[in-house]
């Protein structure tokens, strides 16, 4: 691991090159040199290479390592084809002082025995050359809105709170387009790291851990290169010591998935039983095979941790399970109660003093006050308000919201709908509890509209309730994980 110099994590330079140096220009790293325009990199910085061109998007080309007028490189990102793989980066080395190496080349220890072999060559040369690291190879390398870096132009400018650690590119890249584009996510730092010939998963994690934008970390995991047998244990060592919430989906979980985990990293798949006790050790938050609900989770670990921050208090983890549904149906109201409590969360049915306090609130004459709160004709008046005040009082700590679009946004009706939400949603959340609008995915342009000023107003928004159940439930489990383990 290189040095670190005045509390400067060894990674950082990765994370915020100062250059970049990219060998050798092709059709592949169009796509990157977009990336690092569209973040606003410092282009008289950035150098490629082609023996042929002369311009490429606009920059120019330099014949040879030779004709960069720098001595030190930040970042080189290799690619080149995997026979000249060896050569290229004893020469490079033997040239140029370089910090951090990105192996862009595929075909490696994935493919076949010569990859594998190549493998082997690249670690012995790293090796040798103790203040070089790298990346990869067969891997799409960093995205950091701070160092004003990213592999595609699509990336996200603003920095955010969400650490991404991929084995897979593809998905690194998805879960960065799927989950900006529909929850507004931003990121603070994302590595699709490959098939880790030297940089491991746990080091990174271990940066995480102490960077100050990173709230929340996602981990896709394929497994353990055969060239360090030794990261488990590492491994298991940093996850013990997470100051923060890591959730982590793991690829390979069945027999056949690990056949596939071994033509996409060349990793070890490693064995389920040791993974239960890993889970049992840890803070780890086990995520199911699915992109969509590692977004979906991620979504509100990320916003809860950032109210917290904004409000500059510690964070507090719901306390119950206990669920006051909100909505406009007694049908909808019969299946989303039966939703949630087989899904794990506590629908309590108010009744007795609790019910006889709501109806003094609002004797209502069409509808239900026991819970769910079916209040289909006063969504804009404030009895509303009052009465989920009231509701909320019964140790209450999730509040679920079923809505719909409207398309007159300028009505009375609706101003005054929008207002209630809004107090709805300070109050819960000025006593630390969750408040969920459940608005159903459907093509619409005024429920566009409506998603897109709940979000800007830093309402939670889902498309449904089995999403925010799942997630909730997540949320619920890392607090009772931490909660636990300060009490050893």
């Amino acid at each position: 691991m290189l040095e670190s110099n005045d509390n400067i994590h060894p990674l950082e330079l990765l994370f915020n090159p100062k250059n970049v140096v990219i060998l050798r220009v092709g059709g592949a790293i169009e796509p990157m040199v977009k990336g690092f325009k569209r973040q606003g990199f410092d282009l008289d910085n950035l150098y490629l290479i082609s023996p042929r061109e002369e311009s490429f998007l606009g920059l120019r080309c330099y014949k040879s390592l030779e004709e960069i007028p720098i001595d030190h490189i930040d970042l080189l990102i290799l690619s080149i084809r995997r026979d000249l793989l060896v050569e290229t980066l004893q020469e490079v080395l033997s040239k140029k002082k370089v910090n951090f190496i990105h192996i862009f080349t595929a075909g490696t220890g994935e493919f076949d025995q010569t990859g594998s072999e190549i493998e082997q060559e690249l670690k012995r040369i790293l090796d040798n050359y103790k203040n070089t690291r790298s990346i990869g190879p067969n891997c799409m390398g960093i995205y950091s809105p701070r160092g004003n870096a990213a592999y595609y132009s699509s990336f996200p400018e603003e920095l955010g709170n969400i650490g991404l650690i991929f084995q897979s590119g593809d998905l690194h890249s998805k879960i960065i387009k799927f989950g900006s584009r529909r929850y507004h996510l931003r990121f603070s730092i994302g590595v699709s790291i490959g098939n880790c010939v030297d940089i491991q998963i746990s080091e990174v994690l271990h940066y995480l851990n102490e960077d100050k934008d990173t709230d929340v970390i996602c981990v896709y995991f394929e497994g353990i290169s055969p060239i360090h047998k030794n990261e488990g244990k590492r491994l298991l060592e940093v996850l013990k010591n997470m100051k923060k919430p890591v959730l982590f989906m793991r690829g390979g979980k069945t027999e056949r998935g690990q056949t596939a985990v071994l033509s996409h990293t060349g990793s070890m798949a490693t064995n389920k039983n040791i993974w239960k006790a890993v889970y049992r050790q840890t803070s780890l938050i086990e995520i199911p095979s699915s992109l969509d609900e590692l977004i979906d989770i991620v979504y509100l670990f990320s916003s809860y941790f950032n109210r917290f921050k904004k409000l500059k208090k510690e964070v507090e983890f719901p306390r119950n399970k206990r669920t006051l549904i909100i909505l406009w149906s007694g049908g909808f109201g019969i299946l989303a109660t039966d939703t949630m409590i087989e899904m794990g969360l506590e629908v309590p049915q108010f009744k007795g003093e609790t019910l006889e306090k709501l109806t003094n609130i609002y004797p209502i004459r069409v509808g239900s006050l026991a819970n769910p709160l079916d209040l289909p004709f006063v969504t804009y008046q404030k009895e509303l308000v009052d009465v989920t005040k009231a509701a909320v009082d019964e140790d209450i700590s999730l509040v679920i919201i079923e809505t719909d679009a409207w398309k007159n946004i300028e009505g009375k009706r609706f101003k005054g709908y929008y207002e209630n939400l809004l107090e709805i949603r300070d109050y819960v959340e000025n006593q630390n509890k969750t408040v969920i609008i459940i608005l159903h995915q459907y093509p619409s342009e005024s429920r566009k509209v409506f998603v897109d000023m709940l979000l800007k107003d830093n309402f939670l928004v889902y498309p449904s309730l089995e999403a925010a159940a799942k997630s909730y439930l997540k949320l619920y489990e890392y607090g009772k994980k931490i909660e636990g383990f300060k009490k050893k």
